[in-house]
């Protein structure tokens, strides 16, 4: 009976905490802040650090409000850029417009795997915004086993979203997507930064 109600606890947390990001979210400029905090959270909760998620994140959405805010805009500005290229170029329909779409293909996966690793560490590491970024494509290289298993997370969301009716993802979204997604990402990225949090440590 225990394990039935410690899943059920578990699981009004993780909607609560998703319903909180959600609403920390939507001034748009606290995204990163808020993705920052949410990563603080789930490692701590995936290496069995419990405690009250919501207190924790609100408590962590204040300390990383400047620099998630610093380094999501350093993200954005470059990502804005690709997505509007990456619907630009496909519809020219020649073989230069096909070259330069591969390109941005490639640099979009690129600035995707940036994105993943930037807000965890800006959650768990005292640096600047640039050298978060900087030290994520680090991180990355140095780690393609983990890189590759958060791009595989991405490619099954991606076709949950794709071959699922719109209103079963956002619902899905709304109650636990979010929560959910650091969670299980979380585990990747606990063993990625053990070494670090070692020497941090000592």
């Amino acid at each position: 009976l225990n394990p039935v109600i410690d899943f059920i606890n578990m699981l009004c947390n993780f909607f609560a905490l998703n319903l909180v990001f959600l609403i920390t979210c939507i001034p748009i400029f606290t995204i990163g802040s808020a993705l920052s905090s949410l990563y603080y959270v789930m490692g701590r909760e995936s290496k069995g650090e419990y405690g009250y998620l919501v207190r924790t994140y609100l408590r962590e959405l204040k300390r990383n409000l400047k620099n998630g805010t610093a380094a999501f805009l350093l993200l954005m500005i470059p990502g804005c850029l690709l997505v509007f290229n990456l619907l630009y170029w496909p519809i020219q329909g020649n073989a230069f417009s096909s070259i330069i779409t591969g390109l941005l293909i490639a640099l979009f996966i690129v600035w995707l795997v940036i994105f993943h690793y930037t807000f965890p560490l800006v959650g768990r590491f005292v640096n600047t915004p640039v050298n978060s970024v900087k030290n994520a494509w680090g991180l990355a290289l140095r780690n393609l086993k983990w890189t590759a298993a958060l791009l595989l997370i991405d490619l099954f969301e991606a076709c949950f979203c794709l071959f699922l009716p719109l209103s079963t993802v956002l619902m899905s979204l709304t109650a636990l997507g979010f929560a959910l997604t650091a969670y299980c990402q979380s585990f990747i990225f606990n063993k990625v930064f053990m070494p670090y949090e070692k020497i941090s440590a000592s």
